[in-house]
């Protein structure tokens, strides 16, 4: 697959500090993975946590692109990512609390798939011409709360717990990733890898506004920004990736990230 230039937002917002990390820090068109972690916001070092696993899983990816056969190394490379922070907090004993969201998506070089990867409540999206095909779901209370019927999804929006989430990436007990195929992407389609930051601020319906097929993404980037900037309380942060063209012919091969 051939990319547009990819976008990108790594922002403060109305914080002290950036807990947000994203990987490429400077996207190109010939990247095909892309990671978007929020760091807990009230756990010690969170900054460093994010920091730490879009360090390491691109890292393990890499070293394992021979092994991949299905969205499985994910969870390969989450034990691995947890491992490199237990050692961190081994030696940083400041650190002991320290956790974060995490998003990963692999584009395969070979056929039109991805590969999508979440735990926590930063989220992404797979969306073609204003219909969202894909959307992850929030490791959170709120969710929980609303699969139970307890609330209604206006009422989630403005719940006191809706920061709480259930799954962290951290250095002391390991978790659980989400994973998603995404089997048939087209031209044009989007991918959106973003914190709850963004998400303050953007939701479904100008999602299927704004993401149209003509749309170029520095165009959708600007449209992004102005509806954060000055209006999110939180660090805001999101990867942008729009398909410019297919893969013609398909590979049969089994490694089909790669």
């Amino acid at each position: 697959m051939i990319l547009f230039q990819p976008e990108y937002l790594n922002e403060l917002g109305d914080r002290d500090r950036n807990e947000d990390s994203i990987f490429p820090i400077f996207p190109q068109k010939n990247n095909t993975v892309f990671l978007v972690c929020d760091g807990v916001g009230g756990q010690a070092k969170g900054e460093i946590a994010s920091k730490l696993i879009c360090e390491h899983f691109p890292v393990f990816l890499d070293k394992k692109k021979n092994e991949i056969e299905d969205v499985c190394i994910f969870e390969k490379g989450l034990k691995y990512v947890e491992k490199k922070l237990q050692d961190y907090t081994k030696k940083n004993p400041d650190a002991h609390n320290m956790a974060s969201t995490l998003t990963i998506m692999c584009l395969s070089k070979k056929e039109n798939k991805a590969a999508l990867g979440w735990v926590g409540d930063s989220r992404i999206y797979h969306v073609r011409d204003g219909k969202i095909l894909f959307q992850t779901k929030d490791h959170s209370e709120v969710q929980n709360l609303l699969e139970m019927g307890e609330i209604s999804e206006s009422e989630a929006k403005i719940h006191h717990r809706r920061n709480v989430i259930t799954r962290a990436v951290n250095g002391k007990t390991s978790t659980r990733i989400d994973y998603h195929k995404s089997d048939s992407i087209l031209e044009n389609d989007f991918f959106l890898l973003c914190s709850d930051g963004i998400m303050e601020n953007l939701d479904n319906e100008k999602i299927e506004n704004w993401f149209k097929a003509d749309v170029q993404p520095e165009t959708l980037k600007n449209q992004i920004l102005e509806n954060a900037k000055g209006k999110t309380k939180d660090n805001y942060s999101m990867l942008l990736i729009k398909i410019k063209e297919t893969n013609k012919s398909l590979s049969t091969g089994k490694n089909w990230f790669w």
